[in-house]
């Protein structure tokens, strides 16, 4: 089994626990405004104006084999693979075999996602998944739409559906955390965060929430691609902290900054 492939990152923290290697698929089906990777959108291999070429296709074989290279650093730190995008979810048999393959290899796991999949694709995924890094864009799913161009009603329906399945398995350590891209005029008003805080405290299995502030990474390489993304400055360092000092008394929940 083959798919495209944007980059295998090497010594992540921010991707779940410990020391991580983060395999990044190629194809989203959401169009976020203000995507940091529109390169990732694509199903298919691209090439910038200057010939240099995005993505590269792969074998679930040889992308295991990389991560194992790193082995040692995840057994001394408690961590392991994560898949991201993209979207794994949007290519849902590549990622049960690579995920197969690492608890196969008895390695901790965590898939980043905006939940948009259909549920079996989900239900599949399940027995192999230690961490589910869930996208919060927008809790409004009229402003979800506009800015995502996808339905929030799917993507709430399976968090809950994963909410419900992680508790059913009272022996397990698995859970969720809810990853929050906050865009300065877009999605962090108060009833934004009250929103999120809602959702937080709503499901079990969520043992926190990540704060990720907007940067404009995907400017320039959506002028590249000729993509149309959210251009603003990057907000300034005390922005983050502002949300979470916002956020925080409104949840049970802890809430960081990455």
């Amino acid at each position: 089994m083959k798919a495209i492939i944007l980059k295998i990152d090497k010594f992540s923290t921010r991707d779940g626990p410990g020391i991580r290697t983060v395999v990044c698929l190629k194809g989203c089906f959401l169009r976020c405004r203000w995507c940091h990777s529109p390169e990732s959108w694509s199903f298919g291999i691209q090439k910038y104006p200057n010939g240099e070429i995005v993505g590269i296709k792969m074998s679930a074989e040889e992308v295991m084999a990389e991560v194992l290279k790193d082995r040692d650093f995840y057994e001394a730190s408690g961590g392991g693979m994560t898949l991201s995008g993209g979207d794994p979810l949007a290519r849902p048999a590549f990622s049960l075999e690579l995920l197969r393959m690492a608890k196969a290899q008895g390695l901790h796991t965590a898939v980043e996602t905006s939940g948009y999949a259909k549920p079996a694709e989900i239900d599949a995924l399940l027995p192999f998944v230690d961490i589910w890094l869930w996208d919060v864009k927008k809790l409004d799913a009229k402003k979800h739409f506009e800015y995502t161009l996808r339905p929030l009603e799917p993507i709430l329906e399976n968090l809950g559906r994963v909410n419900s399945q992680i508790l059913k398995d009272k022996e397990s350590n698995r859970h969720i955390v809810l990853r929050c891209p906050m865009i300065p005029g877009l999605n962090d008003t108060n009833s934004d965060l009250m929103a999120i805080a809602r959702l937080a405290d709503s499901m079990k299995a969520v043992s926190g929430i990540d704060i990720e502030p907007y940067i404009p990474y995907g400017i320039q390489k959506a002028h590249r691609l000729g993509l149309k993304v959210y251009e603003a400055p990057q907000p300034p360092p005390e922005y983050g902290r502002r949300i979470l000092a916002r956020l925080s008394p409104l949840t049970s929940k802890p809430v960081r900054l990455p």
